[in-house]
């Protein structure tokens, strides 16, 4: 899944350019006045004292971090996941595996089978937060998934059909009964199950038919669900009906696109093959419907705590990030408004107004100002450059480009100002769905002749500026994300700018994007690495972290891949703290949040999530803010 890091043109988010497996993705697209060290394709790490031995997670335990165990069936929760809803979940399980609520399983042989296949029931809240945690994981067909959001545990009483019912169900059937028993519950052609089903739905239909005959009681036409999903489906209405979790009303009219039997005397009359193999008491099946209130065994929750909806502000995590930067803030933007907090979330301060778009944002190396773009104006205004004094919240616009800024930024002696700038508009018309008819340049200017510019009442244009990176239009060349090193090369005295190349912007199969750096004075263009974007230094200058949470480390040229555990959205973009001892990131897609972590390379480094606001990059001062 693309990770939409981006900010889109107009008054939207657009997403981030991967590179896949073109075999341009590894060409030399440089201009020939660049340079290019010899940059690793695969991360190494250099070597180092072995570490004492710590417990090693799974994927799996990363991602799902809350757990209960049903005889010794998982269930595990993304992080953020209700655990009520877990705990109905297991309630449900048990009472399906063990009806008579003894404490036994009802087929011991069914248990048995499904831990040895690994059955998990995986849950998150809704489908985001869960394709976001299973995008890493081996796919299995022993998982079944179930969202919070479809958890109803008083769903008879609210006149609401509880997917538990189901989703638990179907993880049953079709890793334990269809194992222990393939001849009758076998999800294959010419089981007994099988052939049952190719009676109720009017013949057999290896895949969904245009349409079915007018004599069939099961009528699925899920595109996606093959044969054996089918039989999985069918089990389901089938058993349910036979318990009474469809007789609800207005419950027919509900399901009658798919199953006409929504009724224990309905199925006994019109499937008698299903209804015989279903009641069959030599197999162990349910005949109560579960309620969710097992009386045999209370199941708690175990695993890192719920991060995913804002972390308390007294988090040690928050808190210790507090200490070690004492004075620092943070910048963001919320895609209207520039804001600005202590790296714990508190003392949130408005600085700006820059609705009704803007981002790309950054510190002057005074922490005075904060710079970013903004479409502030009349409509269809290109997003230009602004500034806002911390201090007194004075908001001034800075350039006239009348064509879009994509990232600007102050070099941290005070002495250049780099922007990018795009070669149009993308707030008229439909420009902002094609973006591939448009290229950036970088551009650069003395900061001196910027502010005499401004203090004349003016704005800078292209024409007070000097081009330190650009390519032809045709080349298709974009030149932004723009990062200034903190510290000045000792050789020259000169700053040096890190900024991403994408080729065919807004192209997902055919773009890629690398990462250069370059001097103020447009010597010394040196690819960083490839298939990188959003580059952004430390405050010793010494590692460039990227959007994947990789960095650079220039001390010995390798790449590192930095982790976070216990947060389930997608995380990006980290910023190093000014310690070198924690990092703020992106979490999620759209309304973003900030999270925080240390830095570390290990499998369980814990992360946060810094309360409830929308933050879009974050970003550490430079110095203490009075």
């Amino acid at each position: 899944m693309n990770l939409p890091k981006k900010f889109a043109l107009s008054t939207s988010l657009i997403p981030l350019i991967l590179c896949g497996t073109l075999a341009g993705c590894n060409s030399d697209n440089t201009d020939s006045s660049t340079t290019k060290p010899a940059v690793p394709n695969l991360p190494t790490t250099p070597t180092a004292p072995n570490p004492p031995p710590k417990e090693t997670k799974t994927e799996l335990e990363i991602a799902f971090p809350l757990h209960t165990k049903v005889f010794n069936i998982p269930i595990r929760g993304v992080s953020g996941t209700s655990k009520d809803a877990m705990l109905h979940a297991a309630n449900v399980m048990a009472q399906y595996l063990d009806n008579n609520e003894d404490g036994v399983p009802d087929n011991q042989a069914i248990v048995d089978r499904m831990v040895a296949q690994e059955a998990t029931l995986l849950m998150a809240k809704n489908s985001t937060d869960f394709e976001s945690a299973v995008k890493k994981l081996e796919q299995k067909d022993t998982y079944q998934d179930l969202l919070g959001d479809e958890v109803k545990p008083n769903g008879v009483e609210n006149g609401e059909f509880d997917a538990t019912l189901e989703e638990v169900l179907h993880l049953i059937t079709h890793v334990g009964y269809a194992g222990v028993y393939p001849e009758v519950f076998g999800e294959v052609v010419d089981s007994s199950i099988a052939d049952a089903m190719d009676i109720a739905r009017g013949g057999r239909f290896e895949s969904i038919p245009n349409s079915y005959p007018d004599n069939a009681w099961y009528t699925y036409d899920d595109e996606s669900c093959e044969y054996g999903c089918m039989i999985t489906e069918y089990t389901y209405w089938s058993l349910t009906s036979i318990l009474g979790a469809q007789k609800n009303p207005g419950r027919e009219e509900e399901i009658s696109n798919e199953w006409k039997l929504n009724t224990k005397e309905k199925v006994a009359m019109q499937d008698p093959t299903i209804f015989a193999i279903l009641t069959d008491a030599s197999y162990g099946l349910a005949v109560v419907l579960p309620n969710g209130d097992y009386s045999a065994k209370e199941f708690t929750i175990e695993g890192i705590d719920d991060h995913s909806v804002g972390t308390d502000i007294n988090h040690e995590i928050l808190q210790s990030a507090l200490a070690a930067n004492s004075g620092y803030k943070v910048a963001y933007g919320d895609t209207t408004k520039i804001w600005m907090m202590n790296p714990d979330g508190s003392d949130v301060t408005e600085l700006a107004d820059a609705s009704p778009i803007s981002g790309y944002v950054s510190w002057g190396p005074e922490a005075d100002y904060v710079y970013f773009a903004s479409a502030k104006g009349a409509n269809e205004s290109a997003w230009e450059a602004f500034r806002v004094n911390v201090e007194t919240k004075e908001l001034t616009q800075l350039s006239l480009f009348e064509e879009d800024v994509r990232s600007l930024g102050v070099s941290p002696d005070g002495e250049y100002l780099a922007i990018s700038i795009m070669s149009g508009n993308s707030n008229i018309g439909e420009n902002n769905d094609n973006l591939t008819q448009f290229h950036t340049d970088l551009y650069i200017m003395k900061m001196n002749e910027a502010k005499d510019v401004w203090a004349q009442g003016n704005k800078i244009t292209k024409a007070d500026m000097s081009l330190l990176v650009s390519s032809p239009a045709a080349d298709q060349f974009w030149y932004e994300e723009l990062n200034w090193s903190p510290k000045v090369s000792t050789d020259d005295g000169l700053p040096v700018l890190a900024y991403s190349k994408t080729w065919r912007y807004d192209e997902d199969d055919v773009s890629y994007t690398h990462v250069y750096t370059i001097n103020a004075d447009g010597s010394d263009n040196t690819l960083i690495a490839e298939n990188k974007d959003q580059p952004i230094y430390d405050f010793d200058g010494q590692r460039l972290t990227f959007l994947d949470l990789s960095y650079f480390d220039f001390s010995d040229h390798t790449l590192h891949q930095l982790k976070v555990t216990g947060i389930s959205q997608e995380i990006s973009a980290p910023a190093i703290s000014p310690d070198g001892n924690f990092m703020i990131f992106e979490v999620g897609d759209e309304n973003r949040k900030a999270g925080m972590a240390r830095i570390s390379e290990e499998n369980d480094n814990e992360g946060v999530i810094i309360g409830e606001l929308n933050v879009y990059e974050p970003r550490w001062s430079p110095v203490p803010v009075n």
